[in-house]
Parts: structure tokens; C-alpha cells; sequence
């Protein structure tokens, strides 16, 4: 897949045990010129795996920002490349690279400019307040945009870049991924949603639920006085 149509797009911090293993996979489906890594001021050495992936887009924040900021980053040194669809995964392991395929079909069948992925909530496999946080969330995105959103805060998906490219964002947390489909499903894109398994591993998160809850709130009601 050696053009500009699509690109992979990885905010990573602390990663230096999982990048490896998921750049290896992804290189499955994308080559490495299009992939692009940003390391949110990590401390271990994520940054230096650049040396054993010399083709692969390592950008480093000096300090961690915050996974929207390292997003932000990624989004427009692609898009400045002349990128078309960004494919977002997460540096964890919890994304698995064989669903790339099934994002980039269903947004060439739908002509979709945002793909969702959509994760089974069932305490067997996600944590009891992790499903519901994502319901709470989910559901307050679908009443603020009126399009039916399933699983608001999996980071796995698939944005047209035209849509970003002058947009302007507030947010520099895990609120960023809200924002992008509060702005993006208010505008009347094109939107449909995959499945996808539900991995989690023992990492652990940098989700505060009540801080980030609060600050999703803020989000949501402030996202009423945008023009």
C-alpha cells in the first residue's frame, strides 16, 4: 500500500515494550513510510526505537502533553504530508492491527469520513467502570449530534484528514477524541462504525475516571456555544 491515501497514526507513551511488537504487525498492511509515531515526553525510551524503524515518522514532545496533543501532532504532520485518512491506534496492544483492512473498506464502501470502532461491553472483558463511563459518554454524544454513537472512547479509528485540516481543537487530554466527534458528527459527515475485539491487557490506564469524567462534562456542555 505504498501511496498517500492512508496513514497510521500512533500516540505513545511509556511504549517501549509495545511498540515493537505492534509496528511489527502493522507492517503487515501499511508500509513503513506511513506510519507516524508520537511520543508524548516519554521517559523510558520510546524515542529511541526510531533507530530500528529509520523508515517509520517518530515525532517526541519534549514533556507529555496529553494523548490529544500527541494526536493533534500526528494529524497535522500528516496532513501537511498530504495524507488523505489517518487510521488512530493505540501504542498498548488493545488495537489489533488486523482490523486495518476492515477500517479502510468500510470507509471505501461508505465513503465514510469517520470509522468507528465498535468494542463489546461485557465485564468479562472491559472493567464495570469503564462500560460505564463509555455508555454515559457514548450516549451524550449521540443526544449532542444526533447520529447514534456506540463506543465513544475507543481511540481506534479511521478520520479524514480534509475535515481537521482547519479546525481548531481545546482540548489536549483523552476529551480530544470527544471533541473530534462532537465537531465532526455536527457537521453531517459520513459515519459508520466496525467491530472489533475488546483487548485488555495489564497495562495500566492514565484514565482518571473522576477527573476526566468532569472534564468531559465541561466538554460537553461548552460544545453548545461553538459556531
Amino acid at each position: 500500500m505504498e501511496n498517500r491515501d492512508h496513514c497510521i497514526l500512533i500516540p505513545a507513551y511509556q511504549a517501549v515494550d509495545t511498540l515493537p511488537v505492534l509496528i511489527d504487525s502493522i507492517l503487515d498492511f501499511i508500509v513503513r513510510e506511513n506510519i507516524f509515531i508520537v511520543d508524548d515526553g516519554s521517559d523510558d525510551d520510546t524515542a529511541g526505537l526510531a533507530q530500528n524503524y529509520p523508515q517509520v515518522k517518530f515525532i517526541s514532545h519534549k514533556f507529555n502533553k496529553g494523548k490529544g496533543a500527541a494526536l493533534l501532532t500526528g494529524i497535522q504532520s500528516a496532513i501537511q504530508m498530504g495524507f488523505h485518512y489517518a487510521i488512530c491506534l493505540d501504542a498498548d496492544l488493545q488495537h489489533d492491527p488486523k482490523c486495518i483492512p476492515t477500517f479502510i473498506k468500510a470507509q471505501q464502501n461508505n465513503q465514510a469520513d469517520l470509522v468507528l470502532g465498535k468494542r463489546i461491553f461485557d465485564v468479562k472483558t472491559m472493567p464495570f467502570h469503564r462500560i460505564l463511563s463509555n455508555t454515559i459518554t457514548s450516549f451524550l454524544i449521540s443526544i449532542r449530534t444526533d447520529r447514534r454513537v456506540h463506543d465513544s472512547q475507543c481511540g481506534y479509528r479511521l478520520i479524514n484528514l480534509k475535515l481537521l485540516a482547519d479546525a481548531q481543537f481545546s482540548e489536549d487530554g483523552f476529551q480530544f477524541e470527544s471533541e473530534i466527534l462532537i465537531k465532526l458528527l455536527s457537521t453531517g459527515c459520513r459515519y459508520t462504525e466496525v467491530k472489533i475485539p475488546t483487548i485488555y491487557n495489564s497495562a495500566r490506564s492514565s484514565i482518571n475516571n473522576v477527573r476526566d469524567t468532569l472534564r468531559f462534562i465541561s466538554l460537553f456542555f461548552r460544545s453548545y456555544l461553538w459556531t
